[in-house]
């Protein structure tokens, strides 16, 4: 349910979510992950990241903790990452945290339209 809720508030927002998503990328995730396929010494590429194994890039060297995260990256586990990434997968590489529920909205909608 909760994860149809992003949804429906990601796509209820329109162009100007897709916008604000962009801009909430480059802000808080741009330096260090890349839409290109290509993952960054810093983080995995966010490329086709919705719906995709947690943890599965060949070309990254995934945390402890994040290899044993099972399941595959939805709305409601990307925000819940973003939102405390060491309550989700203690012990992660990853220290940033995104505390506004808006900004994750954006982020998690921006990579959802690019899948």
């Amino acid at each position: 349910m909760r994860a149809l809720l992003v949804l429906v508030l990601v796509f209820a927002a329109g162009p100007a979510a897709a916008a604000d998503g962009r801009e909430a990328y480059a802000n808080d995730c741009a330096g260090c992950h890349s839409l290109t396929g290509a993952s960054t010494p810093a983080g995995p590429s966010l490329k086709g990241l919705m719906w995709r194994k947690i943890a599965s890039l060949p070309d990254f060297a995934y945390s402890n903790a994040l290899r044993a995260t099972v399941g595959t990256w939805t709305p409601a586990r990307l925000d819940a990452f973003l939102k405390n990434t060491q309550a989700f997968a203690p012990g992660s590489d990853m220290l940033y945290d995104v505390p506004d529920a808006a900004e994750r909205r954006a982020i998690v909608g921006y990579l959802q339209s690019l899948n």
